[in-house]
């Protein structure tokens, strides 16, 4: 692993040493001995108050910290989907009836798998389950047929909730699995007002689907809370207890393949306590806009916690990115959460060139790294247009309950993922895991009350990512190359999975490329992946995928010699790519992440069309 000195500099400053394999940093014995370590000195901590420093986390579950939080706000309002508004005392009340009637149908520790965008329904399965002592499996319900049974089968589920635009996929699920009953949500089940092409597709699916599944194991939502026989486990004991598991999500599976994670009570309520303490102004009936799926732990953390703080959660069922700003323009949020992808266009959205947004508060953006320039060009916009701050990245895993550091208010720095979220502790480590110093590149590791109980039925990748080291805590492994500077801060380089090895041994972090692409004006984003070095017989080079501005798509040719040549002048020699090619755009995971599985797999599809060492083949999505 790199240990590669790199103090002084911070974003796109990196030096050429950051390649250099051989640069060794000479620290004597003694200042090793007497110097304290990132993790022990954690000075990240002259950013917090003095509550934040000594936070002392709740000891309850999901739901009943959203109730104790709120039991005098039961007229103020949770939610509000299709129009429809659902008031603190509603939720709490629909809660309580989904409980009464899963006593009769669940068992505790039973996995009970859920396939459904947002919805409030899923909301109230969700709380209830985890007050019986029951698992939720988030299942994104957009998964191919064959996925979705092995989550099924691996969870041993024998009831879904699956929403009913997915019912092409019940044909044969009971048959091929366990699944003994399906329960069907639909879009329109909660709301007032959708739109009207929603409401057409919900009513379709429903006529088709009495047409053709109509028997006694499928049920609507409304239905199956009606159907009520004897209590099961009537003597069991609910109440909290540590470490008890709430639900499973699956990783997004963009550099691997995708592992089940059980993650607890405790850690999403440490999630929503330390947003309550990092600083940020989050107020009870403050705006909250969640257009992030509910099967990734950002998507149900972004419901928990503005519950848990009294907010009004506008639930986006169907989200999609290119209407981002319109979004944005109808709910006028103070907080929004989002991916770079989405951050990154809204200075090109016609409807807020000219909007107030004094509204805004936070604008997020985890799931993925965001430029330096990126972030400066998002939070110019938005400070210009008169919201309190700008862009908020962060860091986030959903092995540590999705957010573990943010930027707060003008604790900030340009490409920077901010600094851990009160609690949580980061450091750096080699391959040893011995810690290293400050602005020294290792793997990010992360200690955390939100961290995962682990994978489900996956000892390996458990034994491989949850560690012990020598000071007795047990450390996640997050698979990235990152420093901690001076003031603090977490700065990720590059996936250790994405790093590019060459014929000769050299390693090629691809951040570093793609900073300098994107720092191009043509550039609207860019991805670098490694592949085949067709000189050698082993070893890979960078590729670079590059989507232009639409300003810039006639000058491709033109666009990409500049490029290259601005990579030759900034690179050492080895780093340069030599193959680029422009395309229309990305492909996306679910939540609007660039797919680099994808790009992979494409580039061993297609053979590289070259023009002067240059790929100008134009690749549609």
């Amino acid at each position: 692993m790199c240990n590669a000195k790199i103090s002084g500099i911070c974003g796109e400053d990196f030096m050429e040493i950051l390649y250099d394999t051989n640069y060794t940093t000479v620290i004597s014995n003694s200042e090793k001995e007497n110097k304290l370590k990132p993790s022990e000195e954690k000075k990240w901590k002259k950013f917090y108050t003095e509550e934040a420093k000594n936070i002392d986390f709740p000891k309850t579950t999901a739901f009943n910290l959203v109730r104790e939080e709120n039991k005098n706000r039961k007229d103020n309002i949770a939610i509000c989907y299709g129009e429809k508004e659902i008031c603190y005392g509603e939720l709490f009340d629909k809660v309580d009836e989904t409980i009464d009637t899963l006593k009769t149908k669940v068992n505790p520790g039973e996995i009970v798998s859920v396939a459904s965008l947002n919805t409030p329904e899923l909301i109230y399965l969700f709380y209830a389950l985890g007050e019986l002592h029951a698992i939720s499996n988030m299942i994104d319900p957009r998964t191919s047929y064959n996925g979705i049974l092995d989550y099924i089968k691996e969870a041993d589920s024998d009831k879904l909730m699956l929403l009913n635009l997915f019912n092409d996929k019940l044909k044969t699920i009971c048959a091929d699995s366990n699944i003994k009953e399906i329960i069907n949500v639909s879009l329109r089940d909660s709301a007032n007002k959708l739109p009207f092409s929603q409401v057409l597709v919900s009513l379709l699916t429903d006529i088709l689907t009495k047409l053709k599944y109509n028997d006694k194991n499928h049920y609507s939502f409304e239905e199956y809370m009606k159907i009520k026989g004897n209590v099961i486990n009537d003597s069991y004991d609910f109440s909290y207890k540590e470490n008890l598991p709430l639900t499973i999500v699956h990783t997004g599976g963009t550099t691997g393949i995708p592992k089940g994670v059980l993650l607890s009570h405790d850690g999403y309520n440490a999630m929503a306590w330390q947003y309550k303490y990092s600083g940020i102004d989050l107020q009870a009936k403050h705006r909250f806009m969640n257009m992030m799926p509910p099967f990734i732990a950002y998507g149900s953390d972004m419901f928990h916690m503005p519950f848990v703080m009294g907010m009004k959660v506008d639930l986006i069922p169907m989200f999609n990115p290119k209407k981002f700003d319109k979004l944005v323009y109808k709910y006028k949020p103070n907080h929004f959460a989002g991916v770079p992808n989405h951050l990154t266009k809204l200075g090109d959205s016609k409807k807020l060139q000219k909007e107030d947004m004094s509204y805004n508060i936070t604008a997020a953006v985890g799931g993925d790294g965001i430029s330096s320039q990126n972030h400066k060009k998002a939070s110019d916009f938005l400070i210009s247009r008169g919201a309190k701050n700008g862009v908020s990245p962060g860091y986030a895993m959903t092995e540590v309950n999705s957010v573990f550091s943010v930027c707060v208010k003008e604790n900030f720095k340009y490409g920077s993922a901010g600094f851990p979220l009160p609690g949580a502790t980061a450091g750096i480590f080699d391959e040893s895991n011995n810690e290293l110093d400050y602005n020294e590149i290792g793997q990010v590791c992360l200690e955390s009350p939100t961290k995962m109980l682990g994978y489900y039925k996956n000892q390996k990748e458990n034994d491989a990512v949850l560690q012990t080291h020598k000071d007795g805590k047990v450390w996640v492994h997050t698979g990235d190359y990152g420093y901690i500077d001076e003031d603090g801060f977490l700065w990720i380089t590059d996936r250790i999975k994405n790093m590019i090895i060459r014929h000769d041994g050299f390693k090629i972090f691809p951040s570093k490329i793609e900073e300098i692409v994107n720092s191009h004006k043509a550039v609207e984003n860019c991805k670098v992946v490694g592949i085949k070095d067709s000189d050698y017989p082993q070893g890979k080079k960078p590729k670079v995928h590059i989507k232009l501005k639409k300003e810039f798509v006639n000058q491709e040719k033109k666009v990409l010699e500049e490029i290259s040549n601005m990579c030759k002048a900034e690179l050492a020699e080895y780093a340069v790519p030599t193959d680029f090619k422009i395309r229309e755009d990305f492909p996306l995971t679910p939540i609007g992440k660039i797919n680099v599985i994808a790009l992979v797999d494409e580039e061993n599809e297609n053979k590289n069309e070259k023009e002067n060492g240059v790929s100008l083949r134009l690749i549609k999505k």
